[in-house]
C-alpha cells in the first residue's frame, strides 16, 4: 500500500517514485540491506523524491519494482519484464551513461535494456560476490594506526587511490575531465571521513573507502595495498581495522569482490566475511 496517490507515468509506463509512496520504498530498502546500502543512504538524506544524491523509478509502484539512479544504477526490485522496461526509462533521463552493478539476475535484465541505449560496455563482470561480515572482528586481527584520513593527507591518498584505479580498471583516472572528476571524489570521500588509510614513513601503504553507509550496513569499496607490501598480511589487518570501527557503530560491513580474484577473497574470509549476494557489475 502507498500513503498518497502515486505520480503520473512516463517512459512505457515507469515513472519516478513519489513522496506518498515513503514507506513502501524503505519497506523494499530493509528488505535487501547490503544490496540497498546506496540506495538506503540517499533515502536518509533526502526521502524518495529526487536530489543531488539521485532518484528512484519505478513500474507499478515500489512493491513491485524499484531502480535507483545516483553516480550509477542500481536495480532493487523487479523481474525481467520490469527490468527492461525500466532500462528504457534510464537511458531516457539523459544522465548516462554510467555504470550498472547489483544482484546478478537483475543486472543482466537491466542491461538487455541499457547496452542497446548506451551501447557496448567496458566490462561486464558477471561473477561478482557480495561479501559481508555477521560476527565480531577478532580483535587480534586489527591493524594498529589504520584511521580515517583527512583532507590535509591529499596528495598522498590521491596517489593511492590513482594506483588502485589503473590496477583494477586499466585506465589512467586523470584523462578524464583533466583528473578534475576523480580528484573531486577523493576529496569529497576524505572530506567525509570516509577514507581509511595505513601510513608508513609518509608512504600510504594501505586504503579502503567507505562508499556508502545505511542505517544497517556500510559497502568498503577501493581496498589497496601497495604491491611491494602485499603478502605481509597489511590487507587483513586494514580491512579488520575498518571492520571493527563499522561494528562499533553498529553497521554490518560489506564489500564486493570479482570471483577470480581468490587472493582477495581469502583475505576478507580470513576476517570474517562470507558470500552474501551473487552479484555483477557492468562497467562503461
Amino acid at each position: 500500500m502507498t500513503d498518497t496517490a502515486a505520480p503520473a507515468a512516463a517512459t512505457g509506463g515507469c515513472r519516478g517514485v513519489g513522496p506518498g509512496e515513503a514507506r513502501a520504498l524503505l519497506a523494499v530498502l530493509e528488505s535487501d540491506p547490503l544490496v540497498s546500502c546506496p540506495a538506503a543512504e540517499k533515502f536518509a538524506t533526502s526521502g524518495a523524491v529526487p536530489g543531488p544524491e539521485g532518484r528512484f523509478l519505478t513500474l507499478g509502484g515500489p512493491e513491485r519494482s524499484l531502480v535507483f539512479v545516483g553516480s550509477s544504477v542500481l536495480p532493487l526490485r523487479g523481474d525481467a519484464h520490469d527490468h527492461r522496461a525500466l532500462g528504457v526509462a534510464v537511458a531516457g533521463l539523459g544522465v548516462g551513461p554510467m555504470s550498472v552493478h547489483g544482484r546478478r539476475e537483475q543486472v543482466s535484465a537491466l542491461w538487455d535494456a541499457l547496452g542497446v541505449c548506451w551501447g557496448p560496455h567496458r566490462d561486464y563482470r558477471d561473477a561478482q560476490h557480495l561479501m559481508s561480515l555477521r560476527r565480531p572482528v577478532d580483535r587480534a586481527l586489527v591493524l594498529g594506526g589504520v584511521r580515517a584520513a583527512t583532507l590535509v593527507e591529499f596528495e598522498p591518498v590521491l596517489a593511492a587511490a590513482a594506483a588502485m584505479y589503473r590496477e583494477e580498471l586499466g585506465s589512467d583516472p586523470f584523462a578524464v575531465g583533466s583528473g578534475i572528476p576523480f580528484r573531486r571524489r577523493v576529496a569529497r570521500s576524505l572530506a567525509r571521513g570516509r577514507t581509511w588509510i595505513g601510513v608508513d614513513r609518509g608512504e600510504v601503504f594501505f586504503k579502503a573507502d567507505v562508499a556508502a553507509v545505511s542505517s544497517w550496513s556500510a559497502q568498503i569499496q577501493g581496498v589497496w595495498v601497495r604491491p611491494e607490501r602485499r603478502g605481509a598480511g597489511l590487507g587483513t589487518g586494514g580491512i579488520a581495522a575498518v571492520c571493527s570501527a563499522l561494528q562499533a557503530r553498529r553497521l554490518t560491513p560489506s564489500l564486493v569482490v570479482n570471483g577470480s580474484n581468490t587472493a582477495a577473497r581469502a583475505t576478507y574470509r580470513r576476517v570474517g566475511m562470507t558470500d552474501a549476494v551473487d552479484y555483477a557489475t557492468v562497467l562503461l
